[in-house]
């Protein structure tokens, strides 16, 4: 393998941490009452120095037969020329944060009646000490500040309640915006504690029904600080003129517009769930839950052009969308006799998003956002390869580029899927992927067995409905992700292997802007089942031994690499297969 760099890193980090905290008893006020008040103080610095050499890099342009059984190459250089000296490049970084913190806590019980309430105030500040940014936004302290309160009853272990309420401050947001109030409350029942239900306990061991509604805030935006104000770029090209207007002048540009009404982002979390237990060994949780985000921050898209605004981003809380689903958890434990242990645990977790609100301008309506989940991809729907020059002159030009066979073919979906007038298969005509890039359901389940001395167990875990893309990888060029693999060589089109389906296109030693699209082409079923861990152990007195695995098989209907690391170009670190051998022994000092 050419060495492609050379080099050395040296650096140094250093992190100092001070924390002082005060706890007072206030009982001669009340029983239960206390006070607790938190300081601390953390200071990271980290320095680097680092020596960097490159190589010269080549791409093959040309081969000969030099009659010898060999071949002579001719290449050129791809870059710039580097030279053997070592560059130099020293980077500092570091942060300071302070944070502050008072509670005052009430735990009492009165007979069966369990009192608890909490009042806690808290503020943060974060400073970077090497702000990297040109306008030194990036030195101003971040800060936040919050008040929260909890108060929880519950009676004899058959009644609880629960109520929260927290207002939070975020100078992410201007003055009168800045501040979020947040409650929340929670009920459960333990019927099974009930007297009325003792006859029912032999087969019923314990039943809990419980639910929960609160609503949540995030302050986290956009990742761009003081996003309400206004950015203006003063080097901006700002107008023309001159008599032929062939003169322009540079002058501020609004790259965005403010909006002092950008707000919290909040959350609408409900949830119900029962707690059952079977014969006293087989325990069954179920959850259904549903989540409502409004004043999504979002990019508004409904601007008309005629308002000179092509260039400039107007922000605001815009979007909706609803998060829902179920959760299954199931265990069973059971002890048949002195020799045999058998126990089992299950899991199976559906949930689905999709946007119910979005700030849009869609050219065509299967295109809206609206009604689909957040992690799907638009992609253009693959119609296998084109074979010959025949093909491609019966096909409409397609996405703007020429096009040869082996190419892929793309359908005009607003004409052959809903049967509008026209005649170009363009950027335009795409469609929501079926599955998301996100499993919507996943599940997992295992027994753990114990005969004598004798123990096994293993776990499988599965995801579905949900897929990938494998479009990041193509051979050819000046980078990692250009290596022709074995399975691109062997099952690609060619004039040889004119496959309408084969498993990748034709080959080119540049770029394809036709291929390199995001398509059902490149689309792959990333659900998958897996081994994920097994162990075999044996017992004797008070030492074991046992031999365990992890990743150990894969069931999948997609098998160039492991899906569990998902689309791209399969070239990230993969997922390890690990074993281990272990002994244990146990040591009791009496």
């Amino acid at each position: 393998m050419a060495q492609a760099a050379t080099g050395y890193n040296k650096g140094f980090q250093s992190t100092v941490i001070a924390a002082l905290e005060f706890n007072q008893k206030l009982d001669f006020i009340t029983e239960g009452l206390s006070f607790k008040a938190l300081a601390s103080f953390k200071n990271w610095s980290s320095s680097e120095n680092k020596r960097e050499g490159k190589w010269n890099k080549f791409a093959l342009t040309g081969y000969e037969d030099d009659g010898n059984g060999g071949y002579t190459y001719t290449t050129s250089r791809i870059g710039d020329e580097y030279t053997t000296n070592l560059t130099a490049k020293n980077t500092n970084s570091g942060d300071r944060r302070f944070y502050l913190e008072g509670m005052v806590n009430y735990s009492r019980t009165f007979g069966e009646h369990d009192v608890n309430a909490m009042l806690i105030y808290s503020q943060d500040e974060l400073v970077n000490n090497t702000p990297g940014d040109g306008n030194f936004i990036g030195s101003l302290p971040q800060r936040k500040q919050g008040l929260a309160a909890r108060a929880s009853y519950a009676y004899a272990g058959k009644y609880m309640a629960e109520v929260n309420v927290g207002y939070n401050g975020s100078e992410n947001f201007a003055k009168g915006h800045r501040f979020g109030l947040f409650p929340s409350i929670a009920a459960g029942y333990n019927i099974s504690e009930e007297s009325f239900f003792k006859p029912l306990k032999n087969v019923v061991s314990k039943l809990k029904l419980r639910g929960s509604w609160g609503l949540v805030g995030n302050d986290q935006i956009n990742g761009s600080r003081f996003i309400y104000m206004s950015q203006i770029d003063l080097g901006g090209k700002g107008f023309t003129t001159g008599v032929n207007q062939n003169v322009t002048y540079n002058g501020p540009v609004y790259q965005r517009y403010a909006n002092e009404d950008i707000t919290w982002e909040v959350g609408e979390k409900i949830n119900f769930g029962v707690d059952l237990q079977l014969f006293h060994s087989l325990d069954l949780t179920f959850d259904i839950f549903r989540e409502n985000r409004r004043d999504i921050f979002q990019e508004k898209g409904t601007t008309p052009t005629y308002m000179g605004t092509a260039t400039t981003k107007v922000y605001g809380n815009l979007a909706a969308m609803r998060n829902q689903g179920f959760e299954l958890a199931a265990s069973y434990n059971k002890q048949f006799n002195k020799n045999w242990f058998v126990s089992f645990k299950g899991t199976f977790t559906y949930a689905h998003n999709e946007i119910t609100k979005y700030d849009e301008s869609p050219k065509y309506p299967w295109q809206s956002k609206i009604g689909v989940s957040a992690n799907k991809n638009a992609i253009y729907i693959a119609d296998g390869l084109f074979i010959d020059a025949a093909d491609i002159a019966n096909h409409q030009q397609q996405l703007g580029a020429a096009v040869i066979p082996g190419d892929i073919k793309y359908i005009n979906i607003s004409r052959d899927w809903y049967g509008y007038d026209d005649n170009l298969t363009d950027t335009d005509d795409w469609v929501w992927a079926k599955h998301p890039g996100v499993p919507e359901i996943v599940y997992g389940f295992g027994p753990s067995i114990k005969w004598k001395n004798l123990d096994f167990s293993f776990f499988f875990q599965g995801v579905a409905k949900t897929s990938f893309m494998v479009k990041d990888f193509h051979p050819f060029g000046d980078s990692m992700l250009r290596n022709v693999l074995s399975w691109v060589a062997d099952e690609r089109w060619s004039p040889d292997n004119q496959n309408t389906n084969a498993t990748y296109p034709r080959l080119s030693r540049k770029t394809n802007n036709n291929n390199n699209k995001l398509s059902s082409y490149w689309e792959r079923n990333g659900a998958f089942l897996k081994l994920k861990n097994a162990e075999i152990g044996y017992t004797y007195k008070n030492m074991r031994l046992y031999i365990s695995g992890s990743n150990l098989m894969t069931f999948a209907p997609f098998d160039l690499w492991d899906p569990e690391q998902g689309g791209g170009s399969g070239l990230s670190y993969p997922t390890q297969r690990v074993f281990n051998i272990g002994f244990q022994m146990t040591i009791n000092n009496k």
